[in-house]
This record gives C-alpha cells, structure tokens and sequence, in this order.
C-alpha cells in the first residue's frame, strides 16, 4: 500500500513535470491563433536547428572515418555527448529544481521532496536523451557502416543511448545547489549569475581547446611543404624529359607548343592532388594525436568507447550501475532536504527607505530608456542569453593575437584562392546577432504591458526606447572588438575598412529583426524569464539572423580583391535596405493589437 501511494505521488508529480515538455501540450490544446503561430515558428526553429546538428555530427564522424579513425568514434561522441549535457544541465539545473515561484505551493501539499526531485531529474533526463540522440546517433551510424559493424551493434546503440544521459543528469544536479548558493550569497545577483554562466560557457572552449593539442591545419612554416616552387620544378623537368625523349606529349591539348616551365593541365592535376594527400596525412596525424591524447588523459572514456564499439555488457552493466547509484544518492540527499535547501537558497530583496529628494525633469526617451535597463538588468538569464554572443565575439579577437585567422581553416589544395580574412567581418557580425535584446524585449513586459501601453506615447517612442537601447548597449562590445581587431589581425586597408563597416550595420539589422520578430510571436504570458528567452518563438528564430549575416562571408572568400569590395558594397546596400524597411514596418505596428 505504501509502496502504491509512493509510485502514484511520484507519477503525478512527473506528469505535472513532462505533461508540457517542450510546449506541445499547450500547442494541442490552445484555441489562440496567435499562439499557435508561435509554436510554428518555435518549431520551425527547433527543427532547423536538430538539422545543422545532425549534419554537423555526421560530417565530423565521416571526417574521422575518412582519417582511418571510425573505431574511435563511440569514444570521441561519447564524451562529447557526456560533457555538453554535463554543461547545459549545469546551467538550466538551477532554474529547473530550485524553483521559487513553486515552493510555497508545493510547501502546503503533502508531497515529499525526494518525489518532488526525481520528477524535476526525469525531466532533465529526458531533456539531455533528446540531445544525446542528437548528436550520437550519426556518429554511430557512420562507425558501424565504416567497421562493417554487426546487427549486434545497432542494437547495443540503443540502450547505450538510454544509459549515457543518467550521470550527467545527476551530477548537473549538484552544480545547481552551488550555482543557486553562490547566486543566494551575493548582493548583485544578476552579475553573479552572468558571471557562473559565462564561466562555464568559456571553460567549456578552454578546455576543448586544451584536449586538442594538434592542428588540423596546414601549417606554412613546415619545412617539409611541398611548395609551389618545387612543384613547378619537378614538371618542368618532367616536361624536359619527355621532350627529349621524343614524347608527344610536349604539345598542350588544343594543339600549340606549351612555353617553357609551364605546367599543363594533367600536370596541375597531378600537383593539386599530391597536395591534398599531403593535407590529407597532416590533418590524419592531427586527429591520430588529439585521439591518443584523450586515451592517455582520460581511460574510463577509452573503456566505454571500446564496450560501445564492441559491445561489453559487463562495462555497460557497471557505467549503467554507477549512473543509477550517483542517480539514486542525488535524488535521496537532495531529496530529503529539499525544502530546507529551497529555503535556504532562495533569493532575499532587501529594500532600502525611500527618501524622498529633489525632483528632476528628463525627457520621455531618457526615462524609458531608463526602463529597458532596469528590466534587462533584472533578469539574469536575460543578460546571460544576450550577452555570450558578443563577449564571444571579443574573445575571438583576442585570439587572433596568438592565432592567425588563416590558420583556422586549411585552404591548401583548392582549386580557386581563398582569403580567410575576407570573411571575417561577417563571421564576427553573425555572434551579434545570435540572441538580441530586443528578440525579448515586448515579451519582457508580460502582464506589465499595459503599462507603457496607457501612456500618451506612440509607437515611435515605445518601440524607439527598445532599439535605442540594445543598441546603445553592444556599442560599446563592438568598439572593444574593433580595437583589439586593430592590433591582432593585419589586413590592408579595404578590408581593414569592412571589418569596421561591416558589423556596424549588421548589428543594427540584428537589432531591428529581433524586434520584427518579437512583434510577430509574442509570449505575454510566462510565469519565468527562462520562458520567454529560451522558450519562445521569437527568440529562436532571432537565432537565423545571425546565420543571414553569416551567408554572404561564405562567398566573399572565394573572390578577387575587385570583386570582393563590389560584393561588399552589394550586401551592406542590402542589409542596410532591409533594416529600413523593418524599421518602418516596426514604427507604424498597432500596440494595441499585442496581447
């Protein structure tokens, strides 16, 4: 009887928790349009994003088969899979089982905290499996095909799959207790949460950077090179042969006499070829040495890499009990404690008396603007979603110091030139406009909205504040990023010029679209900031803004000086064309009509 109670408390906790996992409860049920045409987009969104990650996943697993390296790829996604989980469940863990808007609620039922805890862990499983399934599914499809793995492997991936997530789920649980005491302890909590949030997000590159020691590009300064000029040499003596031998050979396909020390076209051929063998076996090293690494400095990931691979139930069966241990003694010790702890960490605002001063007059813009910040700095995981594209963006221009931008990608062995730093400045404008402010900024105001909506004020002021204000906000982001570019990146003058222009209307374009977008799909009704700026519809499709600016530097690469300024030209007329017509779009939007 007892044990029947405990089971029926826990699954009506967990279907409270997973009856609106991902908001498709309430897209089969809600009568509203608008909302509807929310979740459309949320999804659209959603489902470009899963697509990017699978390709992804599956051209870095083919990458590695390609390399001879296909029986290390259970080892190398599943540690991908463990950690990025391990580092999302960190961030999200906090807000997820340490909520304050339900512990009054939950504190006047007769549940117990150890059910309460399970129910909120099965949510973060589930939420970790899909991602897992995400990423790990093409790798290993993409080993077994290239291993001419069995029907035994196929069928080990699943359970695999239903296993890897626990411990990670588990142990995320544990860094919410210290982020949300950390958080609890501070005077600016907000600053504290950006701070704990950036520095995972930032230790997460540090230490991928770390795990891979070699470099997966050409590198110029091997002495080794098989340069151009020796190329050229080779054919040329080739060519000399075949002359004096009497070859046929010495005429050039369309019939005339080929000038002296110039390659043909099967000579070319051959010289492009030995060079993309030659990139082929530095990059093959490359990998060998990251992969060597990882098994040296991390054997349990070697062991489960080889139980995948070849299935070991034995390993699988202790990884599957020491997840289920870690699981179960999370779930009891946080448990039994939970509203001792929830108490313990929830945040206390502390109000000073108001002392009434000299009144000052300010303009309606100032005032509003005033607004903006105060709600934006309010909301920790508003800040932090805004403000990891732009401080990545610095990050990468401090990195070009040690690091020369050409080096990232190898363009050796291509049949056309490439000039990486042709493409930068759209690389560096896509991170502004990942996640803008202004993407949350209607939604921000929630049941607040009428507010702003009674005053005499129209939507030019209203609207104007918000733009102004994200704006005025990456400014000062951007010019830090442009003058680090100053000293770390050496281009000439032209593209020294975009690198300037380029992003400064970019940002501007991101800023307005944000908006658009939050106009079209707004979330009035959210009982969490969390809702509103990972969950909404507008704020993921804001994310494709990012990849629009991004699109253009993908071409601009491939082409001559000339032509690459008159592309340039072509694009910032563009975006600058588009941001126009967003913007009048924006300024004549009926407030009234948002709800």
């Amino acid at each position: 009887m007892f044990k029947r109670e405990t089971m029926r408390e826990f699954r009506v906790l967990a279907r409270l928790e997973l009856i609106n996992l991902f908001g498709l409860n309430e897209y089969r049920y809600t009568k509203d349009a608008n909302k509807k045409r929310m979740k459309r987009g949320l999804f659209i969104a959603a489902v470009f994003l899963v697509l990017v990650l699978l390709v992804y996943a599956g051209v870095t697993a083919y990458a590695f088969a390609d390399f001879g390296l296909a029986e290390k790829i259970p080892m190398l996604f599943f540690m991908v899979a463990f950690v990025l989980q391990l580092a999302l469940g960190a961030i999200k863990a906090k807000s997820l089982i340490y909520r304050d808007k339900d512990l009054d609620l939950l504190s006047a039922l007769p549940v117990k905290g150890v059910h309460v805890v399970a129910a909120r862990l099965l949510r973060l499983y589930l939420e970790g499996l899909v991602l897992t399934a995400i990423l790990f599914l093409p790798g290993m499809i993409i080993c077994g095909i290239y291993t001419d793995a069995g029907v035994l492997f196929f069928l080990n991936m699943i359970p695999v799959l239903f296993i890897l997530p626990i411990l990670p789920a588990a142990v995320s649980a544990w860094f919410g207790i210290l982020f949300a005491k950390i958080i609890a302890g501070m005077k600016h909590k907000v600053l504290a949460e950006v701070m704990l949030v950036l520095f995972v997000v930032i230790g997460i590159f540090l230490l991928s950077s770390f795990s891979s020691p070699g470099k997966l590009f050409y590198d110029s300064t091997d002495s080794s090179a098989v340069t151009e000029e020796s190329m050229n040499t080779e054919a040329s003596s080739a060519t000399d042969s075949s002359v004096i031998s009497g070859d046929e050979e010495k005429l050039s396909e369309d019939g005339t006499e080929k000038q002296s020390g110039r390659l043909s076209k099967a000579e070319r051929k051959r010289k492009r070829k030995a060079e993309e063998e030659k990139l082929k076996k530095e990059m093959e090293e490359a990998a060998k040495s990251v992969v060597r690494n990882i098994e040296t400095g991390m054997p349990p990931v070697r062991a489960m890499g080889n139980a995948v691979l070849k299935p070991d139930p034995v390993r699988l069966l202790i990884y599957l009990v020491l997840s289920l241990f870690v699981m179960g003694l999370t779930i009891l010790m946080i448990g039994s404690n939970f509203f001792k702890l929830s108490a313990g960490l929830r945040t206390v605002s502390y109000h000073r008396d108001y002392t009434l001063g000299a009144l000052r007059e300010q303009t309606v813009m100032t005032a509003l603007m005033k607004k903006e910040a105060a709600r934006y700095f309010s909301s920790g995981i508003y800040v932090t979603n805004t403000i990891i594209g732009p401080i990545l963006a610095v990050a990468i221009a401090v990195a070009f110091w040690f690091i020369d931008p050409a080096d990232f990608v190898s363009t050796r062995g291509l049949p056309v030139k490439v000039t990486i730093t042709a493409g930068l400045p759209y690389f560096l404008t896509g991170f502004f406009g990942m996640m803008s402010i202004s993407a949350s900024s209607i939604s921000m105001e929630g049941k607040n909205w009428w507010i702003p909506r009674s005053l005499p004020l129209g939507t030019k002021e209203i609207l104007g504040a918000k733009l102004l204000f994200n704006l005025i906000a990456v400014a000062p982001v951007y010019g830090l990023m442009e003058i680090l570019l100053l000293f770390t990146v050496r281009v000439s003058f032209m593209e020294r010029l975009w690198l300037l222009i380029i992003p400064a209307v970019g940002i501007p374009f991101s800023i307005l679209f944000g908006l658009f977008l939050n106009l079209k799909f707004p979330k009035m009704q959210w009982e969490n900031a969390t809702e509103v700026v990972k969950q909404s519809a507008a704020s993921g499709l804001s994310i494709l803004g990012g990849f629009i600016l991004l699109l253009p530097g993908l071409g601009v690469i491939f082409l001559s000086p000339f032509f690459r300024n008159v592309m340039n030209l072509f694009v910032m007329f563009v975006i600058a064309g588009i941001s126009w017509l967003l913007y009048r779009k924006i300024m004549h939007t009926d407030l009234d009509n948002i709800s």
